[in-house]
């Protein structure tokens, strides 16, 4: 087993995880003027690492620039935040969690989902496998550990046991742990917690730890969105924002097919350019492993689509608690005729 400080360092590389213009046109933004598309994107986490390798792909592959942009990040702290400063209009694109997305719409209506960066939910429930449970309702008189008050799997872990009947701190404990370290290493080792929830790089790292999983998150959240690129109407309906836009997503989106296709290969492209993310190369492979499975879509869906379905999940969830109206509709959050022409842009000649 690796040292405590050891997983630390990988802990923290991974906890860092859970743009403007100057052409329009149909399809990827036109390079023929002088002056080149440039965009910003806020990130909630740094972009080079093995779980976010699409980011570095397009990037280092020439994809932004194929598509006729360039392309910088600015990390910002956390989800949350990056909501905020959409709704405040400080941001033209940001990459958030669909929940915070809805949060954001909700708020604000010409708030626009463009793509996805996962399709399918970043966050789960695991139970050990020594403790023999199979599923949430069998966690009563358990205890199950997550990593704060109000992250990213807050939401879920709260609408699952809610279904199973379950009453916080009454017919279950629920533990603050923190991600991936020393602390939820321990409390699963001695057994102060049964499963844990959190994103999928906090169980690769511990599953390289030595704990054997088994994933008793319920069906209907498995394709609830991860992280999408967001945007609002306002800067869709200028020229140089709907152009971007389009660019963005060419790029983004053939970078998801990539990976898809060759994990090893993105795998290389993290490691040539951020060697420290690969430092501990079975975590980062672990990590790519789970990466694909989040990215790939059911069978007849694209990487990155909008799908419907899986946003009134999302929402659902957020009514249940409390946080958006329960009459709430998304539709207007992934349609629009920006919106589909950006998709349009996003999947030219794939079908």
């Amino acid at each position: 087993m690796q040292s405590p400080r050891t997983l630390v360092v990988a802990a923290a590389a991974l906890a860092a995880l859970t743009l403007t213009s100057c052409a329009g046109g149909d399809g990827p933004a036109d390079t023929s003027s002088n002056a080149p598309l440039s965009a910003e994107i806020l990130l909630p986490y740094p972009p080079a690492l093995p779980a976010t390798a699409p980011l570095t792909v397009a990037q280092e592959k020439g994809m932004f620039k194929d598509a006729g942009i360039e392309v910088t990040y600015s990390v910002a702290d956390g989800s949350g935040y990056l909501s905020q400063q959409l709704v405040a209009g400080n941001t033209d694109f940001a990459l958030m969690s669909a929940a915070d997305a809805v949060v954001a719409f909700s708020k604000r209506d010409d708030v626009r989902a463009l793509f996805c960066h996962q399709v399918s939910n970043i966050y789960r429930v695991a139970a050990t496998a020594d403790s023999g449970v199979t599923e949430i309702s069998e966690l009563e008189g358990k205890a199950l550990g997550f990593t704060e008050t109000g992250g990213g799997e807050y939401e879920l872990v709260n609408s699952a046991i809610a279904e199973a009947g379950l009453v916080p701190n009454e017919s279950i404990t629920l533990v603050p742990v923190g991600g991936a370290g020393p602390q939820s290493l321990t409390a699963l080792q001695d057994g102060t917690i049964q499963a844990y929830a959190s994103s999928f790089p906090d169980f690769a790292v511990l599953a390289a730890e030595g704990i054997e999983w088994v994933d008793i998150t319920p069906e209907k959240y498995a394709n609830v969105p991860g992280a999408c690129l967001i945007t609002t109407e306002e800067v869709l309906a200028t020229a140089d924002g709907l152009a971007a836009a389009k660019a963005i997503a060419s790029g983004w989106v053939n970078a998801l097919y990539f990976t898809i296709e060759d994990p090893d290969g993105a795998l290389e492209v993290v490691c040539t350019t951020a060697p420290e993310a690969c430092e501990n190369r079975a975590v980062a492979e672990a990590l790519v492993d789970e990466l694909v499975k989040v990215i790939t879509p059911a069978e007849g869906h694209r990487p990155g689509e909008l799908r419907l379905d899986s946003w009134q999940t999302v929402a659902e969830m957020l009514a249940a608690s409390g946080t958006v109206d329960p009459s709430l509709d998304v539709s207007p959050l992934i349609s629009g005729s920006a919106v589909e022409a950006v998709t349009q842009a996003a999947y030219e000649g794939r079908g």
